[in-house]
Order: C-alpha cells, then structure tokens, then sequence
C-alpha cells in the first residue's frame, strides 16, 4: 500500500484528524486507568519475600527504587549485598544501575509505599510521552500526533510495554538515550570526516548519558566511538559520572571507604551472576532472550567462562562497530545495534522496547515509499513481528508451545532482523564504493525542515556542514 492510498485520504480535514487524535487519547486514558487499576489493587508489599510474591505487581518498584532508596537514606549502601539483605532480607539484591538513579530512590522512599507507587506511575507516564515523541520527531515527523497515542496504547497491551510503563522507568530513559546516539550518529556525513557539529554532540552526549543508567546499553557508548564522536562519548560519561558524584560519596562513606566500596560492587555484580538471582544464567523459569541464556536454557549447563566473556563482546562491541563502520543509514545501524544488544547480554523482558526505534524508522520509510530494499522489509518485518508477538500469542495458538519457545521465537526474529540489517549495510557499503563515494543517507525531515528538541540545550535541527579545502 502506497503511501498516497493510506493516511492522507482518512486525515486531510483537521477536523477529522482531531477527533481521531482525541479519541485516541481517551482510549489511552483508559487502557492507563485499567492497566493501573488492576496492578494497584496487588501491590508486592514491603516485608514479603519477593519468591513468593509472583502473582504482585511491583516488585522492580519495591526492589530497584523504594527499598534501595530507604536504605540509603539510612546511611546504608545499597550496592553491598550482604548489609543490604541484612536489614531487608525478603528483599531482591539492589540491581547496579548508575548510582545517579538512587536519587530518585531517595526522593520517592520517604513517602509511603503505595503514594511513591503513585507518583512513580505519573513520572513514567510522563516520561513514555516524552520518549515517544522524540522517537516519532525523528522516525514519523509527519505523523506525530497521532504516532505518539497509537504507540502508548500498544504498549499498555503489549506485555513488554506494559511492564516498561508499570516498573521500568530506566528503560524508557535508555530508550530516549538510544533515540538521541542513533540520531546524531546517523546524521550524513561530509566525506569521510565526522561531524562536528557541537548541538549534535549534545544530543548525543546526553543521549550515552541515559543509555548507560543500564549498563546492558553500553552498546551506545561504543557506538559513538566506532562513529569517531569522542567528545560526545567523553561529555556523556563524565556528566554521568558528576551527576552521580554525590550518591558515590554517600555508598563510599557508609561501606567504610573506596577500597571496601569496590569490593560490595564486585560482590553484588556477583550475586546478578549467581543462579539464584533473576538475571543469573540457570535461573529457573526466567524469561530469556540473549544468546547464552537460550543456550543455558536448552543446553546441558552453565557454559563455560570464556563463552560467557566471547559472546557480549561480539555482540555489544564488535557487531555495532562493523555496521557503524559500513554505513550510517539509520534503519540498518538502528536494528543491527538493536537487536546485537538485546542478544548479547541479560535484558528483561520490557527491554524489547527499544525495537520500537527500527520498527519506526521502517515504518516511516514505508509510508515514504522507500522501503524498497528486501533486506529492510526483512528487518522491519522481524521488528514488527515480535512487538505483535504480545509474548502470548504463540503460547495460545500452538499447543505445547509455553513462554520458553516464545522467547525463542523472539530471539530467531531477532537474529533474522540482525542478519538481514548487516546484509543492507553491506550492500550499500559496495554501492557507494563501486559509486566512488560515501552513501549516508538522512532520515527525511519534518516539513519545517527541522526537528525541534525535547531537552535543554539539544536540537534536532539537521546540521549544516561547510566543506573545507
């Protein structure tokens, strides 16, 4: 379907279009308000053992922001495991997020449990509304208003956005992290010399900043770095650093020193590795998507550690390098260093999230009419198809088929999109070879010939770039 047979037809009077985009929005309001309605009526409470509370709604809350956050406010540090568990034992081992994410523990952990719950769903909200429209400035700049709705809806149905929504607030932070690396990184090119256009750089830099509150996105990083923006990885990663100076000197204090504080880091990057933790290798029943988290799942036991070591550095590392280097087309560089990541380490579930970068930049090619290369419509096809997978699908219509073989489903359509974005990158790096030049293509603009940004100090306006002699 040509683009000339679909949206303009159903949207060329505002006026329709604008009962379209309110009702949306109030089937938004609802989808929320039923969400939230029923997760509030089965909250985890403090004091039960997170085991057995898996038929309660946030436990990531409970674990990852409220309990944490009381125990730093405590002149406790929640990166040591053993005093952590000590004073809450039924509680899941503090996940070692960037430090500058226990200010908003301790912000919400004085209030109580159930109003922190409230005012966190309002920040995740708020923030879902901002990534989404940042993302669809870039991927759909036509289509915003009505882009930004339809996707909110669809992830308050769909299990991984649902989850995003409910709990994970750093994934909607990393997501507009990616949003803004891919989208300075992805900026054309004057021959073969980087940008340097510093309001890029900004975006960017903040960008890797929130990216890597997960550690799992360091990909970002790297990313930049393979692009040649260096200044930007740096700004990143020290404003980070400064931003989370003052819960590092607080964790530092209450371990006893630096020495005693690295040594409660390395024992609570311990119990993340260990079996008996949700994101360890042999945990039984946990939902996986990397690659040695199937092969523990199918295989015979833990693999050995120089696979456990081999397989993140060739996804996280040298996977995104090798398509950054042959292209800087974004549908190519978003899906391959989408899908290596989610590969190449440990992600939750609601982290398929950040699929929703290629599958709309592919979206938005197709409405264009530019989605004519087989191995984009493979990749948009493989993006798609897992976020309408709803993880339950499959479990549904296939008998004998349960959650296992769905995350295996999910990680073939990962694998097909990974292939089929390399073998685009390489077919255009041959084209622009035998052609005698580079072939970084932009991303089509907004009809005001821009995009504006969403955070202080960042642009999206395209960068004008002088050639110089």
């Amino acid at each position: 379907m040509s683009y000339a047979l679909s949206v303009p037809q159903l949207l060329a009077r505002p006026r329709r279009r604008t009962v379209i985009v309110v009702a949306l929005w109030i089937a938004v309001a609802a989808a929320v308000a039923v969400r939230l309605r029923v997760m509030l009526a089965h909250p985890l409470p403090p004091g039960v053992p997170w085991l057995e509370g898996n038929d309660r709604y946030f436990l990531d809350f409970r674990d990852t922001i409220w309990t944490p956050g009381r125990f730093l406010l405590d002149g406790g540090n929640p990166y040591d495991p053993q005093s952590y568990q000590a004073a809450y034992p039924w509680a899941l081992a503090s996940s070692l997020y960037a430090p500058v994410w226990l200010i908003l523990a301790a912000a919400l952990a004085p209030l109580p449990y159930l109003a922190s719950i409230i005012v966190f769903e309002v920040i995740s909200l708020a923030v879902a509304i901002l990534m989404l429209t940042m993302l669809f400035r870039w991927t759909l700049p036509a289509h915003v208003a009505l882009a930004v709705p339809i996707a909110l809806l669809w992830m308050n149905v769909w299990y991984p956005g649902r989850g995003a929504l409910t709990v994970q607030l750093t994934t909607l932070l990393a997501l507009i992290g990616l949003t803004l690396v891919l989208r300075t990184v992805c900026e054309p090119l004057v021959g073969s010399a980087p940008s340097n256009d510093r309001s890029g750089d900004r975006a960017g830099a903040w960008g890797v900043a929130l990216s890597l509150l997960k550690p799992q996105f360091l990909t970002m990083a790297v990313v930049g770095l393979a692009a040649g923006r260096v200044r930007m990885v740096v700004r990143g990663v020290v404003g980070l650093a400064l931003a989370s100076l003052p819960v590092l000197v607080a964790c530092t204090v209450a371990a006893g020193g630096p020495i005693e504080f690295i040594r409660s880091v390395r024992r609570d990057l311990a119990v993340a590795n260990s079996a008996h933790h949700p994101s360890g290798l042999m945990f039984p029943g946990q939902r996986r998507l990397d690659l040695l988290g199937q092969a523990v799942r199918w295989g015979s036991g833990e693999p050995p550690g120089w696979l456990q070591l081999l397989v993140p550095l060739v996804f996280l590392v040298v996977v995104p390098v090798i398509v950054v280097r042959l292209t800087r087309r974004p549908l190519a560089v978003s899906v391959v260093v989408c899908s290596s990541t989610l590969i190449g380490v440990y992600h939750g579930t609601y982290d398929l999230l950040i699929l929703f970068i290629p599958a709309g930049i592919g979206l938005g090619m197709f409405l264009r009419g530019e989605l004519t290369r087989a191995g984009d419509r493979i990749a948009t096809l493989a993006c798609f198809g897992i976020i309408f997978h709803l993880e339950t699908i499959s479990t549904r219509l296939i008998p004998g088929f349960d959650y296992r073989d769905a995350d295996t489903l999910n990680l073939l359509l990962l694998v097909v999109g990974l292939v089929a974005g390399l073998h685009t990158a390489w077919v255009i790096r041959r084209e622009s070879g035998s052609a005698g030049h580079p072939n970084p293509a932009p991303l089509a603009t907004s009809s005001t010939g821009g995009h504006d940004s969403d955070l202080p100090g960042l642009s999206f306006a395209p960068s004008r770039h002088r050639h110089r002699r």
